[in-house]
């Protein structure tokens, strides 16, 4: 395999969504559930020998894109947050050591922030745009409430 132009990304994207941390992460916070609000992912499957082995693995159908099965690495419910990385398929043969975080933090007002990361190993930008497209469908489920110019 050419790696020639390979470097090492890390991308770091947020967004701020207009309901709580809580109510954010019962939508996100799924491992199994991602295909549910992200609109590039059109099917997920758990693994079907996901009782012979300790890893969760989940298994995403993209359009137009090879099917990639990632393991969870971390959940931490109570911090919204989990780690996971990716375990096999065409996707991960050629973007190399890919490893993503999601977490929500709260904000004062009722809102939150949203941040996703990743680090891999690949010749460009793999994961911004991805990224940005579950953002947008977050923000349709989650919008932000525009205070009025005559608050006090």
């Amino acid at each position: 395999m050419n790696e020639q132009g390979y470097k090492d990304w890390r991308v770091v994207q947020s967004v701020e969504l207009g309901a709580s941390a809580e109510q954010v992460w019962e939508v996100i916070g799924g491992f199994y559930t991602i295909h549910k609000w992200h609109p590039d992912i059109t099917e997920l499957d758990v693994i079907s020998d996901q009782t012979d082995t300790r890893q969760l693995r989940r298994l995403l159908t993209f359009p137009g894109q090879p099917q990639a099965i990632e393991e969870l690495v971390m959940m931490d419910n109570e911090n919204h947050h989990y780690r996971y990385k990716w375990h096999w398929g065409e996707w991960g043969q050629e973007i190399h050591k890919y490893y993503s975080d999601l977490r929500v933090f709260d904000v004062k007002g009722g809102t939150c922030i949203v941040q996703w990361v990743a680090t891999f190993y690949y010749k460009e930008d793999a994961i911004s745009d991805f990224y940005q497209r579950g953002f947008d469908e977050l923000l349709k489920l989650f919008p932000m409430v525009k205070e009025s110019a005559n608050a006090i």
